[in-house]
């Protein structure tokens, strides 16, 4: 064991379950189930969380009132019986791999929507859900629950854990948290009810406390009882104070849970000036929640807490963690999107191998393709996670071959990573003088510093792999055919979009911004995509006057919705001028002229403009090439790429496939 972390991995204890670590994996909802039921994709999925070394895993989401309590169309569900085969299989997978396993248990109320559930919400009250990040919309208004209908569903929460004990999960957590009805209770801004569920602290609470009560009668005292609770909520549309939630934990400490889980809520149509987007989150930022439950408890009780906390929020560094844990904060540490991106996290720690750990980056769409698009989640790190049925096995290759990558970018990398992991002898050769591409260029803006977390990992697991790297190499046609390579890997990426108006010699590039070109007091930036967006908020951060003109009838549209939201609000609060549905006709020595949405001509004094229209695929290598080599691929940007996490993907299966 590693002994820079002995808290940390340490054995502990909820209630009467003993885990071999302080570790917990946080519940995610990853929409791979089929009609609600456990699949092989789900099973692999949670497999090799637990054989990578993490304490206990509360397992994603799981809705106790189909179709009315769904969240997603692949949301698992456990409202009946015919579910509890599949279930056992998940916690026997589990607890074949060391941890423990609880089943998260939810309903999500108002969150629901009339396309996943065919039928109006439900909720305390008649009252929508305002915006939410993470949904990226509000919702419609929903129908308020009768009293009858309430005691109906606890029963169903409580059926649903007798269910999960039958399976053989160790406990269940009580989801009380985002958008979901667990939280919606606990709000006095969703709960206007007047009668024995609403009102009072002590009333809006009262669903929970039954459910905990029922729980018990029917699971005894061996099964383990968590919430993820809301301490707060935050943002224009809060109904939860620290106070409610310092009351909400004594209550659930008095009512005998096992263990609560500690997060806020927020709820804002816009994003403030200072607030992060999570790729600037810091680490373990939750924890100090958990202090302040710890502290109130006391203050109100005269005594202190006796239920276990568990703290976290981006708890991938170790250090943080340990830290955490030795100074009282918290006593359990739960970790949710790095066990997306490294599954044997908790196992590289233990085995002092922190240099190995791909790191999350924040960048949002795990959250983003199940919710805004209604698919899988996606991993910009891990191109297994959801995909297919989250095979992590590696077969080495039959023949071993020599293969070229050509491009240091993400897709090139994960090529080279994997290939040589199979056995071919792999040498990678990139133009410019580090490997990375267009994440060396996605890290410069504001709020993006844990995308640079990557470049480290990427350059560490060539290494590791054993990739010959050749930097600085601008590798051509002649170049490739006369290495005689068995398989050629083209990940050349892309070039810039050339801006075809009056003037545009005058324009610089976006990336010359980024990389510390001097710019005057007024500039104007032509394209509004991500880092057109961003490159603006780069430069009113330094004082400057900037606008922002876009020919689409939105900014930032191939952003997450969670970071779209929070990069407009900075523009808003920075006030940068955002100008859509227009198109510049003209750059001028001092202004740029363009026309706006109504057709009228018009014009922004400018001291530098900046051109940010996007890329286009460099394909040019690969086309030389295709007719001379047997065995080639074009992946990643020069591919058509888009997003990340579809460039790692480009380039795990092509590793696997040479």
């Amino acid at each position: 064991m590693n002994t820079k972390y002995p808290h940390l991995l340490s054995p502990a204890r909820i209630g009467k379950v003993e885990l071999r670590n302080k570790t917990v994996m946080a519940a995610m909802g990853m929409s791979q189930a089929d009609n609600g039921f456990v699949n092989t994709a789900v099973l692999n999925h949670y497999a090799e969380r637990a054989k990578g070394g993490v304490g206990a895993i509360i397992v994603e989401v799981t809705c106790v009132d189909a179709p009315l309590g769904l969240n997603t169309k692949g949301m698992l569900v456990i409202d009946d019986d015919k579910y509890i085969p599949g279930m056992t299989q998940l916690a026997d997978v589990i607890h074949e791999g060391g941890s423990k396993a609880f089943l998260q248990i939810s309903h999500t109320g108002r969150g629901a929507r009339r396309a996943i559930i065919g039928d109006q919400p439900v909720g305390p009250s008649a009252i929508a859900m305002p915006y939410s990040f993470m949904m990226g919309l509000a919702n419609e208004t929903p129908r308020e629950l009768t009293v009858s209908e309430i005691k109906a569903i606890e029963e169903k929460y409580a059926q649903a854990a007798l269910r999960a004990k039958k399976a053989g999960f160790d406990g269940v957590e009580i989801h009380a948290v985002g958008y979901y009805l667990g939280q919606q209770f606990l709000s006095s801004a969703a709960n206007k009810r007047t009668d024995e569920y609403g009102g009072s602290r002590e009333n809006r609470i009262r669903f929970h406390l039954n459910i905990i009560k029922r729980i018990r009668e029917l699971c005894g005292d061996d099964f383990a009882i968590l919430v993820k609770l809301s301490v707060i909520e935050m943002g224009k549309d809060a109904g939860i104070s620290m106070i409610d939630g310092v009351y909400y934990c004594k209550k659930l400490q008095e009512a005998g849970v096992d263990a609560i889980e500690v997060l806020a809520g927020k709820w804002s149509s816009e994003a403030g000036k200072r607030e992060a987007p999570e790729s600037a989150y810091p680490d373990c930022m939750a924890v100090a929640l958990c202090q302040v439950m710890k502290t109130g408890i006391f203050l109100t009780t005269g005594k202190p807490k006796t239920v276990p906390l568990i703290g976290g929020g981006r708890a991938q560094n170790p250090v943080a963690a340990e830290k955490a844990l030795a100074s009282g904060q918290c006593d359990l540490i739960f970790i949710g999107h790095a066990l997306l991106a490294q599954p044997d996290l908790v196992n590289l720690i233990a085995q002092g191998r922190e240099d190995e750990i791909r790191p999350c980056i924040g960048c949002g769409h795990c959250i983003d393709h199940q919710l805004q698009h209604g698919m899988r989640a996606v991993c910009s790190g891990n191109a297994v996670l959801a995909r297919g049925d989250n095979d992590y096995t590696i077969v080495p290759a039959e023949v071993k071959k020599k293969v070229v990558v050509i491009g240091g970018g993400v897709a090139g990398v994960e090529a080279a990573r994997i290939a040589a992991k199979r056995g071919h002898d792999v040498t990678l050769y990139e133009a410019s003088n580090e490997i990375g591409g267009q994440m060396n260029l996605a890290c410069l803006p504001p709020y993006k510093q844990h995308l640079g977390l990557m470049k480290p990992y990427l350059e560490r697991q060539l290494q590791l792999c054993g990739v010959k790297v050749v930097l600085g190499k601008r590798v051509t046609k002649e170049d490739v055919l006369a290495m005689n390579a068995d398989a050629v890997v083209c990940a050349t990426g892309v070039i810039p979009t050339a801006l075809r108006v009056d003037g545009a010699e005058r324009a610089i590039g976006a990336n010359d911004v980024l990389n510390g070109a001097v710019t005057g007091k007024n500039v104007v930036v032509i394209g509004g995509g991500s880092i057109g967006c961003e490159t603006a908020e780069f430069l009113a951060r330094q004082g400057k006057k900037v606008a922002i003109v876009e020919m689409l009838d939105s900014l930032a549209a191939n952003t997450g919705k969670t970071a779209q939201t929070v990069l407009l609000g900075h523009l808003k609060g920075l006030g940068v001028k955002m100008l859509t549905q227009c198109r510049v006709r003209s750059i001028n020595n001092d202004s740029v002229v363009y026309v706006d949405k109504n057709g009228n001509k018009r014009e922004l004094i400018a001291d530098t403009v900046v051109v940010a229209i996007g890329n286009k695929p460099d394909a040019a290598l690969y086309e030389s090439l295709k007719d001379c080599v047997s065995e080639i691929y074009n992946i990643g940007d020069s591919n058509g790429g888009g997003i990340i996490p579809n460039a790692v993907y480009d380039g795990y299966t092509v590793g696997n496939k040479i």
